[in-house]
């Protein structure tokens, strides 16, 4: 995917491990994030979760993907107290981070992509809330981690396919109160919700499976075309 004789620059935002002993602080970011945009003809770049990052950088990408984390959002961001210790939360670095870039994008009204913590990180950027554990939360849900599941497509965007085969599932968190100006297309059979789109925008869209992990299914497919090209027509011919 192009624009004019160039190729597309797409965002990737990163992970973040702190200092510890014997090894260096790094940011990473796993490989099948950068092939589910290289495969389709655009340039994958990987942003470091750096705070105070200039604006000036950032206004030469097309469009932005927001990574998922085997970390947890912390409940500080949306105004709740933690009672889930088991996992590691996300580092703050990485939440102001994609915070601004979030901000940034829809501001400039660049395609915006949220993969399962980068879905759950669009819904707290809209003043929404999650569950911060599924199983122990108290709602009836169903296997959620290191499984698959069946997609009930609610109110899908007209590109989207409606009847698809299962989606993967790696996540413990869920949405609980919807972001501002937020719709859910997308629910797991148990009603979790696991696709988010703000229809006022170009591509404002998240999902809670991973694409690019099952890249030959056809939502995978579809959600990537659709993303790149509305990155084409905003990013506009190039001399």
């Amino acid at each position: 995917m192009k624009k004019g004789n160039k190729p597309l620059l797409i965002g990737i935002t990163s992970d973040y491990e702190q200092e510890k002993t014997g090894y260096h602080a790094r940011f990473f970011l796993k490989e099948a994030y950068a092939r589910y945009i290289s495969d389709a003809g655009a340039v994958p770049i990987i942003l470091p979760s750096t705070l105070n990052l200039p604006v000036d950088v950032w206004s030469i990408l097309d469009g932005l993907v927001l990574s998922g984390s085997g970390l947890d959002i912390s409940p500080d961001c949306y105004g709740q107290k933690r009672t889930f210790w088991k996992n590691t939360l996300m580092s703050d670095q990485r939440v102001k981070t994609e915070m601004d870039l979030l901000k940034f994008f829809e501001d400039q009204r660049k395609p915006v992509l949220g993969i399962c913590g980068g879905f759950q990180m669009m819904n707290v950027y809209r003043k929404g809330t999650l569950l911060e554990d599924l199983p122990t939360s108290g709602r009836p849900v169903i296997e959620h981690q290191e499984s698959s599941h069946a997609l009930e497509i609610e109110k899908e965007p007209v590109w989207l396919p409606r009847d698809v085969p299962p989606v993967n599932s790696f996540h413990h968190q869920g949405i609980d109160r919807l972001g501002e100006d937020l719709e859910i297309f997308a629910r797991s059979p148990d009603g979790v919700a696991e696709g988010i789109i703000d229809r006022r925008l170009p591509f404002f869209l998240g999902v809670q499976w991973h694409p690019e992990r099952q890249t030959d299914h056809p939502l995978s497919q579809k959600i990537r075309e659709k993303f790149l090209e509305t990155a084409s027509e905003k990013a506009g011919p190039e001399e």
